[in-house]
């Protein structure tokens, strides 16, 4: 530690340290060797000092609020509180802030790690919190830490919250080592000396002292020692504030654990334990070192299912826990340790494809790409191979202890036995009815069913069920005892009524994890001023005498890319794309790039864009706006009007867009006739440009590139309300065709690049060649129809789909070529040291390599890449952090997991509004389908999944009229066909269907759709039709 001359003169600069929290170190340190396991003693002397006096607080500095930077404005600067009377004079009074009385809350280490939500939201107008409590606090809980910090540096005229240095403060660093058997009974012996300190120094001030805690053994320690302060649990000092603020259901945020656990009346404790117990810490890291157990991070697929991803020698292999007991009261996020299961309960591929068996389909939006495995959104393999090289097995495991939590806040609602009909009995009933019980002082102790389907129910003690019922809320969970089945959590906030458009978008965001909130002050402190200037620096390369120009859809503010063709004294073309420069103004390593990092992806709903960066770079000085100067990266090619690439340079630019277009806008400059662009600056490099996407495109095509399609639609939103109106298709113009193809080539011209430099470090996108068995179901459907589908390679492949066309419906080839996507595995980003040269290839582009370079306002994934360029190219080093591949392993997983959640998000939001379009009357909508599967198992319920184009949703429509033993039903496995009665609906068939939402429990909707075309019914088919209708209305 740093010490400080105090003969000479302090300066304000000097009291900033002084009282600054994060300068006080840690006394006492030990630590051991890895190989012999010899332990160290590093002492480190404090400097206690008798001038620290009632501790330090953050106030305004009065400074004028608009010249002040972002972080300013917050966080204010600190003060010291010298005396008793300055401290009295700073106590805001409870309640009505007049004649109420003075508390002063003195909090220990437990309340700040497990009831933040209260301290945050409860009226307490003065707290004191220590700096034993804060240090021990970063260490269990970096989130819980950043809160209280964030607490301490809040400035409010209702609330003085107070940093107490209690280990360098005269009166309170002293403890008596023979009374303190363990270091905890030491921090608990201080932060009592603290509450001590504050009780005599304003006993004559009548000021009431609290020691929050609710260790039971300190709180009778605290009676027999002192008699200048209470100490009191968290929850009784929360009823007694509600006698106060009788409005606030204050009690539902307390957090259950310990001795909360009592508060679970209907487990009872003499029962066996649900959960074999966790092993202790000393334990597994003796096992990990061992190599008895391993480490990693959880991963959940669904409420039981997991997976865990170890690392075995250089390699790293993912886990399985098969059920609910393997994984051991372990969320999904957690840092565990686990055991591998003996051999003989490793997984066969056969076992895996029946673990994973995918159930009916629900009614909802159409799908674009089979969903990833848990393989390959996190670049590790699921199967190690045996040693007789012929086989290879998914090794399984059970969770021995927990490393780190990572319990979280969760949505969703309370279902409850006065809101579930007799009649249902569903699992969630039965749950209810066992877990739900009423207890002592007016609490009940409900169930709590989050959207996430990953999580558990969680058991929650409130005061306000019936108000609560019939809202989404948000849930934390505390704890999970051994002996209860489902964790135990709190009640936070209110989201709002469950159903309506706005409160289940926020539930969807909190469920698929999108970072949502108002950037933090010390990223916008990133930020430079609104009226910064563009100007041109050093190492840029002037383009702005270039006639550069966007095209996008109309109403665009994130322009990442703009366009070039002009023609060359030789008669070649020069063709560049200019790509926003980002990483001008995200520096490497700063808040604002940490935070792009943990986003990854900017997040599309229906009705509103989550963006990865602030708004001022976003849609200003990022975006490539016409008629304005910006800073942009620019690959430049020479090409020949055959487009033959003769040369390409990459350059740090500025440039000047003349023109801004939209897609329609581009499209009617390249329909016009070449006569009319001789003097059209614009409108001739846009025709040059397409000429040239053209030939681009068919040699890609020519190589194998796949042509596929989407089911995609969007809505029409009504002005006011933002309720959908209409659904339209996505209309595409050669103009699109244009922009994706130079994209298309800048990526690949820049994968190529910087692989050169770092072929070990560079990111990425590989997209491998679907499995054949993914492919089978599709190939018997087309073969059904006369068509073979031949995916030997993508060649094969898009030959094969071209030639599959019928005549008679021109949908029919569109059809295969959204079942072909998916069969598919979406692309996945990697870094190059991580796989083979040749598993760089992406399938679906037919590239050797491939990476995203053109959206770095969007995606996280380009601003690497563009810092990888720059570095190559020699502008300016590489990050540290980009050189280490560990790292880099780190940030890929993450980058395909949330761009994963952004992907889903967006889905869930276009449900979202599907639902709103069909709900209510005249909501129902009678539409013509395609039968994209047919049930042919025998025994099962007769039934077929359906895609309805003008809505871009599928779902499965049943034949409930109809038994699974009816003699009258033939069913074709060959033929992917069901015939009743004389009436057949076969794969591929068009068919006329009802689309309508049915209301479910707990608030939840359904999008049904039942057959109208043609009629498979029991009996008379106007009778049944009318019948089938009646249930449709209903």
């Amino acid at each position: 530690m740093q010490w400080l001359d105090t003969t000479r003169k302090t300066t304000n600069e000097d009291e900033e340290i002084i009282i600054a929290p994060s300068l006080y170190k840690q006394k006492i340190f030990y630590w051991q060797t890895r190989k012999r396991g010899k332990i160290f003693k590093q002492v480190e002397e404090k400097y206690i000092r008798d001038d620290l006096g009632f501790g330090c607080y953050f106030r305004d500095d009065g400074r004028n609020i608009k010249k002040r930077r972002a972080l300013d404005a917050v966080v204010g600067k600190p003060s010291h509180i010298a005396t008793e009377v300055e401290l009295i004079s700073l106590l805001r009074r409870e309640v009505d802030g007049k004649g109420g009385p003075l508390f002063l809350i003195v909090c220990d280490t437990n309340v700040l790690l497990h009831n933040l939500d209260l301290l945050e939201k409860a009226p307490i107008q003065n707290l004191v919190i220590t700096q034993t409590a804060l240090k021990e606090c970063r260490s269990n809980q970096l989130t819980a830490y950043d809160r209280t910090v964030e607490m301490l540096r809040s400035i409010s005229k209702d609330r003085l919250v107070i940093f107490f240095a209690d280990q360098h403060h005269a009166d309170t660093a002293h403890v008596d080592e023979s009374l303190s058997t363990s270091i905890n009974d030491e921090n608990d012996a201080r932060i009592r000396l603290v509450a001590d300190y504050y009780g005599r120094k304003t006993h004559e001030s009548n000021v009431n002292v609290i020691l929050l805690t609710d260790d039971a053994n300190c709180r009778t320690k605290a009676k027999e020692e002192s008699i200048t302060y209470k100490a009191k649990s968290v929850r009784s000092y929360a009823k007694e504030l509600e006698n106060y603020y009788p409005d606030l259901a204050l009690s539902d945020l307390v957090a259950n654990y310990g001795e909360s656990m009592s508060l679970q009346g209907n487990i009872d404790k003499k029962t066996p334990e649900y959960f074999p117990k966790h092993v202790d810490a000393v334990t597994i890291s003796r096992g990990v070192q061992s190599g008895k157990y391993h480490r990693g991070v959880l991963r959940a697929s669904t409420e039981k299912e997991a997976r865990v991803t170890i690392r075995k020698g250089d390699d790293r292999v993912a886990v399985t826990l098969i059920n609910f007991q393997d994984r051991n009261r372990a969320i999904d996020g957690d840092v565990v340790a686990i055991e591998l299961l003996p051999l003989d309960q490793w997984l066969s591929s056969s076992n895996t494809i029946a673990l994973t068996k995918e159930k009916s389909i629900p009614g909802g939006i159409a799908k674009e790409t089979a969903d990833p495995t848990h393989s390959e959104l996190t670049n590790v393999s699921d199967f190690i191979n045996m040693v007789d090289g012929a086989t290879s097995l998914r090794p399984t495991g059970r969770v021995v202890g927990i490393i780190r939590r990572n319990f979280s806040n969760y949505c969703g609602s309370i279902f409850s036995k006065i809101s579930s009909k007799d009649e249902v009995n569903s699992e969630r009933v039965s749950i209810v009815k066992k877990y739900e019980i009423e207890n002592h002082g007016g609490t009940t102790t409900c169930v709590f069913f989050a959207v996430d389907k990953k999580i558990p129910p969680i058991l929650v003690r409130t005061t306000q069920r019936d108000r609560l019922i019939g809202q989404r809320i948000l849930v934390a969970i505390d704890s999970w005892p051994s002996i209860s089945p489902y964790p135990l959590g709190h009640y936070i906030r209110t989201i709002g009524k469950a159903g309506t458009k706005d409160v289940e978008t926020e539930v969807l965001l909190q469920e698929h994890k999108i970072p949502h909130e108002p950037f933090p002050a010390k990223v916008l402190a990133c930020l430079p001023p609104s009226d910064f200037k563009i100007d041109l620096t050093k190492g840029r390369t002037d383009f702005r005498y270039i006639p550069v120009l966007s095209i996008d859809p109309p109403g665009c503010k994130d322009i990442d890319d703009a366009l070039h063709c002009t023609v060359l004294p030789n008669g070649n073309y020069q063709v560049g794309v200019h790509i926003a420069d980002v990483t001008h103004y995200v520096k490497a390593g700063s808040a604002i790039d940490l935070e792009a990092a943990n986003r990854s992806t900017s997040t599309y709903l229906v009705n509103r864009r989550l963006d990865m960066l602030p708004a001022l770079l976003t849609t200003d000085l990022c975006s490539l706006k016409g008629n304005q100067d910006r800073y942009a990266f620019s690959v430049i090619w020479e090409v020949t009007p055959q487009a033959d690439i003769v040369n390409v340079d990459f350059k740090k630019s500025i440039i000047h867009s003349i023109a801004a277009l939209t897609y329609q806008q581009a499209q009617i400059m390249i329909d016009l006739p070449e006569s009319d662009c001789k003097d059209d600056v614009q409108a001739g490099a846009v025709k040059r440009l397409a000429s040239l996407a053209r030939k681009f495109r068919k040699r890609r095509i020519d190589a194998g590139a796949l042509t596929l399609a989407s089911p995609e639609v969007k809505f029409v939103l009504d002005s006011e309300s933002l309720n959908p109106t209409d659904v339209q298709g996505y209309a595409v113009l050669e103009a699109n065709a244009v922009v994706e193809e130079f994209m298309l080539l800048a990526n690949v011209t820049v994968s190529k690049k910087i692989l050169r430099h770092y072929p070990t470090l560079s990111i990425l996108r590989r997209h491998p060649a679907p499995n054949r068995s993914m492919f089978q179901p599709l190939i018997s459907k087309a073969r059904c129809h006369g068509f073979e589908i031949d995916i030997e390679d993508s060649k094969r492949l898009a030959d094969s789909l071209d030639a599959a066309v019928k005549q008679s419906d021109p949908y029919f080839n569109k059809l295969l070529r959204i079942l072909s996507t998916r069969c598919m595995s979406p692309a996945q980003y990697f870094c190059s040291g991580e796989y083979k040269p040749t598993e760089w290839h992406h399938y679906g582009l037919a590239a050797p390599v491939y990476t995203h370079f053109t959206s770095p306002i969007r995606r996280y994934a380009d601003v690497c890449v563009h810092r990888l360029l720059a570095a190559a190219i020699g502008v300016s080093p590489l990050p540290i952090l980009l050189s280490s591949k560990s790292y880099l392993h780190d940030l890929t997983m993450n980058m395909n997991r949330r761009h994963r959640s952004a992907q889903l998000a967006g889905r869930a939001s276009v449900q979202l509004h599907t639902f709103v379009f069909f709900s209510g009357e005249g909501g129902a909508k009678e539409e013509d389908a395609y039968v994209l599967d047919v049930e042919t198992a025998k025994g099962i319920e007769p039934s077929f999944t359906v895609i309805v184009p003008r809505y871009g949703i599928e779902g499965r429509v049943t034949l409930s009229e109809i038994s699974s033993n009816d003699e009258n039903l033939k069913r074709n496995v060959e033929k992917h066909s069901i015939t009743y009665k004389g009436v057949s609906v076969q794969v591929f068939d068009k068919v006329r269907v009802r689309i309508f939402v049915r209301e479910l429990e707990d608030y939840q909707q359904e999008l049904m759709i039942n057959l109208l075309e043609p009629r498979l019914q029991v009996g008379n088919s106007k009778k049944g039709s009318r019948k089938r209708r009646r249930i449709a209305q209903k």
